[in-house]
């Protein structure tokens, strides 16, 4: 057993591999969510052109060609009437002038946009979270699979040689059987962790709609670490976390439906203009063909006086949505506040944490590397070359993944204070073995 053949197997380079670049940009393709918010984001743009475009007239042309057959007609008058043709046209002209409650649905609209255009910013970013979420995952389990195998060689290795310490009677047929039980337990945790990565893969085929050949191993870096403060951080976040703004927007978006809801009380007014013509040939009137022009103004004032507390329930409806919006608002913050606590938390100890891992690998390093000399010498047998090396990619293993634990905390970090970019993700990037 070389040293080269363990590397090859745990860290393996593919030139056609996907990245996290070509991971977000298929996600920023082909995410389900953020195209629904992105759609959304177009509805309410819609929805506030509607709302706007009821200040302007409202105009309508009609036109109408008619014949009429007498197919019998019984008058002891002298007008005797026969077949005839009638045209009509009419154009009419709509103009508000007192509607109280469009403005506030307007300004409704307004807000709905604006928080639309938030939430679709959130989950642009939220893609560049997830995408180094999943892309560490892939590493993660993708690393399990190959440690696994080595361990399953390891034990291989122990049980081929119990057998023949139990056919020479060195050990007992216990000792055989309980290396024959961690070889079997080895092949399960590596169908397990087969079974993992193929769970982790589609959870991204979902989150980016393409699945993926293969990734790329990461490199074991040294990570300069911010210190934060919690009191400044929990302002910042308050103030910039895009969740917060959700939640502010659906008061306001709450509050102007209370506005509209009670203007419909009020009247409204509106101007109505109206023209008309009509042209009817002979046979259709007792005075011959006739023709009409006729134009109307009108001023039209409509006063709600009763609907059966329709409007006084979706004004009572509005102000409860009201109350709600601002409970929900009030738990959003302690949801977030907790979130970037336990996140802070999480980040500063996994500095020691990945500290202590980077010294623990250095040192079953230099283990192996003796192992591999006393091995060369006849010191060492295979067995303990062997669990000298797993020893030493565990701890690399290990090393790996809370440093990508280690990372993700900053990323959570900065996505929480809305200040999360494609930057970030450059930058983890280059940490990717090539």
């Amino acid at each position: 057993m070389k040293k080269f053949l363990f590397l090859s197997l745990f860290i393996s380079v593919n030139v056609w591999a996907t990245d996290l670049i070509d991971l977000h940009s298929r996600a920023l393709q082909h995410n389900i969510d953020l195209i629904h918010d992105r759609l959304n984001l177009n509805i309410a743009d819609e929805d506030l052109k509607q709302k706007r475009s009821s200040v302007y007239p409202e105009i309508n042309f009609t036109a109408q060609a008619s014949e009429t057959t007498i197919e019998r007609y019984k008058s002891t008058g002298a007008y005797n009437p026969s077949d005839y043709d009638r045209d009509t046209y009419s154009l009419t002209i709509k103009q508000p002038i007192f509607h109280l409650y469009v403005f506030d649905e307007i300004r409704k609209s307004q807000e709905s946009l604006l928080k639309n255009n938030i939430t679709s910013n959130d989950s642009e970013s939220l893609i560049i979270l997830e995408s180094a979420r999943h892309y560490f995952n892939l590493i993660k389990y993708k690393n399990l699979v190959e440690l696994n195998q080595i361990k399953k060689n390891y034990y291989n290795v122990k049980y081929n040689s119990s057998l023949k310490l139990l056919d020479s009677g060195n050990i007992s047929i216990q000792e055989h059987e309980k290396h024959k039980n961690d070889f079997d337990k080895s092949i399960i945790d590596v169908q397990l962790s087969k079974n993992e990565l193929a769970a982790i893969k589609n959870q991204v085929y979902i989150f980016s709609g393409k699945e993926l050949n293969d990734i790329n191993d990461i490199k074991l870096i040294d990570i300069e670490h911010r210190n934060f403060t919690e009191d400044e951080l929990i302002n910042l976040v308050y103030l910039r976390n895009n969740s917060i703004k959700i939640s502010k927007q659906n008061i306001k978006i709450s509050r102007n439906d209370i506005a509209s809801q009670k203007s419909r009380h009020y009247p409204t007014l509106d101007i109505l203009a109206e023209y008309g013509y009509s042209d009817i040939t002979q046979g259709g009137s007792q005075f011959g063909p006739t023709t009409r022009e006729d134009s109307t103004i009108s001023l039209v004032l409509n006063f709600p006086i009763f609907n059966g507390g329709y409007q006084n329930s979706k004004t009572r409806q509005a102000q409860l949505n009201y109350q709600k919006a601002r409970y929900d608002y009030k738990n959003t913050k302690r949801i977030i506040k907790s979130e970037m606590i336990d996140t802070l938390n999480e980040y500063n100890v996994n500095k020691d944490k990945f500290k202590v891992s980077l010294q623990v690998q250095k040192s079953k390093q230099k283990k192996f590397e003796n192992a591999q000399i006393g091995y060369e010498k006849g010191i060492y047998s295979d067995t303990d070359l062997l669990n000298a090396e797993i020893e030493y990619f565990e701890s690399k293993f290990n090393s790996k993944n809370i440093m990508m634990d280690y990372i993700y905390n900053k990323l959570m970090l900065d996505y929480l204070s809305n200040n999360l970019d494609i930057k970030s993700l450059r930058k983890i990037n280059t940490y990717l073995v090539w």
